[in-house]
C-alpha cells in the first residue's frame, strides 16, 4: 500500500504533519488560521489579512507564488477559510482606531450564532412523509441565521459571509444529531419500541402462524413505533429492526425472509415420532358425509398435538403438515386425501346439531354399495349392477357386474357389445369395440337369474399386457389395492420386493405414475390406473435405496 505524500506546518510552536491532498490542505489552512494571533480593538477581535494570506500561501504554494492566477486563488481561499472559522469580509483599520504600525487589512470576528435559536428552528421541522424522520430545508435555517447575524436576507450576503453562516449552522445541526442529506437536515424520529412490540404481537397473533409479508410486518411495527405508516422504511431505527427479528424468533418464525416471505419454523419433531402417527390416526372415528367418510380436521389436529406434545399448532402449520408434510403422508398411507374439504352441517350423516362448516379429510376412494342400482342399455329391460367402474377418459369399462333375468341380462349384454355403439352410463360415455379389451365371466344363480361380469384385461393379473397401463380395482377397505405389487412386478423388469409396496405406492402417486379414476367414486369398486414407465420407476427405486427408505 502506497503512503500518501505529506507536508509539515508549525502550529502553536509545534510541527504538525498533514497529507498533501485536498482534505489535508484544508485542515492545515484551518489550523493555521486559528493559530494566528488576533488584534483586539475595544470589544472586537480581528484576524490580520496578511497573516492569513501567508498561512494559505504556505500550504497551497510552499515554493512561492509565481502567477497572478495563483495569487487570486490564495485570496479567494483566504476569504472563504476566514468565513468558515467565523471571521467576516476584509476591512481596513487605520489610526486612531489602531496604532500606526498596526494599520492594514483585517477580518473582523463575527458574533457567534445564537445556538438556542437555531435549535428552536430545527425543532419545528416537519415529519417526512416517506421515512420516519424530521426534515427541514437547510436554506430555511441559514436564512434565520442571516437575519440574526447581519439583519439581511441570505441572498444579500457576500460569498464569505454566506459560507460562514452555512458552516456554523451545519456544525450546530450535526452536533444536535441532525444528518445532512443534499439540501436537507434530517433527524430520525425516536421509536417507541414498547408500542412497536405490542403492535407486532397483536399482528402475529392474528396471522395464526401463516407466512408474513415483510412490508406488512414493518408497517405494523412503524404504526406502533411512530404512530403512522411510512412509504420508505429503509431508514427505520436499527433498534426497531432488531425488535422485529427478536419478536419473529419468539413467535416461531424464520428471522430472514425467503422468497419474499417470513415462514414459520418447522415443528421440531423427530422423524421417528411422525412414524407413530398412522397408528394414532387409525384410532379416530371417520365422520359420514354426503361425499363419503372422512376425518374431521379438528380430530387430526388433536392427534398431532398429542403426538408432538404441543399445546398449540397454528392453522397454517397444520395445513402445511397436511398438504406437504408428514401428516399428509400418513393420511395418504391410510387412504385419505391430503387436501381439505369444507362440509356444511347438513352435509353430514346424520346432520350436525350445530350449524356451520367443518373441515374434513375425505377418503381417497369413496365406494357406494347400492343394492338397488340398475342400468338399462336395452330398451325396456334393466338389470341390477352390484359393481360398476369406468375409465371416462378412455370411454371404457374397467369392471361391470350385471344381475337379472336371463332375457334382460342377454339383451343388455348385446347392446353393450354392439359394434359402433356407444352408451351413456351415469352421465359418462362408454364405447366398447366388442370384446377385444375385456374378459367375460358368467354364471347362473340358484334363483335362475344370470350373473355376468365384464373385466378389462388390463385389470386382470392373468390377462394384462405388461407394456400397457394397467388398472387396479379398489374396494375402499385397504389403503393399497391388493394386486398393486403383483401387477407392477409383472409390468416392470426391475427387481421389486413386496416390502416396498408402501414406498412404491407413495412415490408412484407423487410422480403421477398412479392416478385415481373418476375422482375415486365407484359402485362396488373404484379404479386406479398405473403407468409402467420403466425409466421413471427406476428413478423412484434408486431414490428410495439412496435415501434408505427401501433396501434389499
Amino acid at each position: 500500500m502506497t503512503t500518501p505524500p505529506t507536508f509539515t506546518l508549525t502550529i502553536n510552536g509545534q510541527d504538525q504533519t498533514y497529507t498533501r491532498d485536498k482534505e489535508g490542505k484544508r485542515q492545515a489552512i484551518l489550523d493555521g488560521l486559528r493559530d494566528v494571533p488576533l488584534l483586539t480593538v475595544g470589544d472586537n477581535s480581528y484576524l490580520p489579512h496578511d497573516a492569513a494570506l501567508q498561512v494559505v500561501a504556505a500550504v497551497l504554494y510552499p515554493d512561492g507564488i509565481e502567477t497572478t492566477e495563483a495569487y487570486h486563488l490564495v485570496c479567494q481561499v483566504t476569504d472563504r477559510a476566514c468565513g468558515h472559522i467565523g471571521f467576516g469580509a476584509e476591512v481596513q483599520l487605520e489610526p486612531p482606531e489602531v496604532a500606526f504600525d498596526r494599520r492594514g487589512s483585517y477580518h473582523p470576528q463575527l458574533p457567534p450564532l445564537d445556538e438556542a435559536e437555531i435549535q428552536e428552528t430545527l425543532a419545528n421541522a416537519g415529519t417526512d412523509s416517506h421515512a420516519p424522520s424530521q426534515l427541514m430545508a437547510r436554506t430555511v435555517v441559514w436564512q434565520k441565521a442571516a437575519w440574526q447575524r447581519y439583519n439581511k436576507h441570505l441572498s444579500a450576503l457576500t460569498t464569505s459571509e454566506r459560507e460562514a453562516i452555512e458552516t456554523q449552522v451545519d456544525e450546530i445541526a450535526t452536533g444536535a444529531g441532525w444528518e445532512i442529506e443534499n439540501s436537507f437536515y434530517i433527524r430520525p424520529l425516536p421509536a417507541d419500541l414498547e408500542k412497536a412490540r405490542l403492535g407486532l404481537i397483536r399482528f402475529l397473533s392474528s396471522m395464526d402462524g401463516r407466512p408474513l409479508l415483510p412490508a406488512e410486518l414493518m408497517r405494523q411495527a412503524t404504526l406502533g413505533a411512530y404512530g403512522r405508516v411510512f412509504y420508505n422504511l429503509e431508514k427505520a431505527a436499527p433498534a426497531l429492526r432488531n425488535l422485529i427479528t427478536i419478536t419473529l424468533t419468539d413467535y416461531g418464525y424464520e428471522s430472514e425472509a425467503q422468497d419474499g416471505l417470513y415462514y414459520p419454523l418447522p415443528l421440531p419433531v423427530a422423524e421417528a415420532t411422525w412414524a407413530e402417527l398412522p397408528a394414532l390416526l387409525q384410532t379416530l372415528t371417520p365422520a359420514e358425509t354426503v361425499h363419503g367418510p372422512g376425518l374431521l380436521v379438528s380430530d387430526v389436529e388433536t392427534a398431532v398435538k398429542q403426538l408432538t406434545g404441543r399445546d398449540t399448532i397454528s392453522e397454517w402449520q397444520l395445513e402445511n403438515l397436511i398438504a406437504t408434510g408428514p401428516v399428509g403422508r400418513a393420511l395418504v398411507r391410510l387412504g385419505y386425501r391430503a387436501s381439505l374439504t369444507w362440509c356444511e352441517s347438513y352435509q353430514f350423516q346424520p346432520p350436525l346439531e350445530t350449524r356451520g362448516r367443518r373441515r374434513v379429510l375425505l377418503k381417497e376412494v369413496r365406494i357406494t354399495r347400492d343394492q338397488n342400482k340398475k342400468i338399462g342399455l336395452a330398451s325396456g329391460l334393466s338389470v341390477y349392477t352390484p359393481a360398476l367402474t369406468l375409465d371416462d377418459k378412455e370411454k371404457t369399462l374397467v369392471y361391470l357386474e350385471m344381475v337379472g333375468a336371463k332375457q334382460s341380462a342377454r339383451a343388455n349384454w348385446a347392446a353393450l357389445m354392439g359394434k359402433g355403439q356407444s352408451h351413456w352410463i351415469e352421465r359418462r360415455q362408454v364405447a366398447l369395440d366388442g370384446m377385444k379389451a375385456h374378459v367375460k365371466l358368467q354364471s347362473r344363480l340358484p334363483c335362475g337369474w344370470h350373473h355376468m361380469v365384464l373385466i378389462h384385461k388390463q385389470a386382470s393379473l392373468k390377462e394384462m399386457n405388461p407394456e400397457q397401463p394397467f388398472y387396479l380395482l379398489d374396494n375402499g377397505r385397504q389403503p393399497i389395492p391388493p394386486l398393486f405389487y403383483p401387477m407392477l412386478n409383472k409390468a416392470l423388469a426391475l427387481p421389486l420386493l413386496p416390502d416396498w409396496s408402501d414406498y412404491l405406492w407413495q412415490y408412484g402417486r407423487q410422480r403421477k405414475l398412479i392416478t385415481l379414476l373418476d375422482d375415486g367414486k365407484g359402485q362396488g369398486y373404484a379404479a386406479w390406473q398405473v403407468k409402467p414407465a420403466p425409466t421413471v420407476w427406476q428413478e423412484v427405486v434408486q431414490a428410495g435405496i439412496v435415501s434408505r427408505q427401501i433396501a434389499f
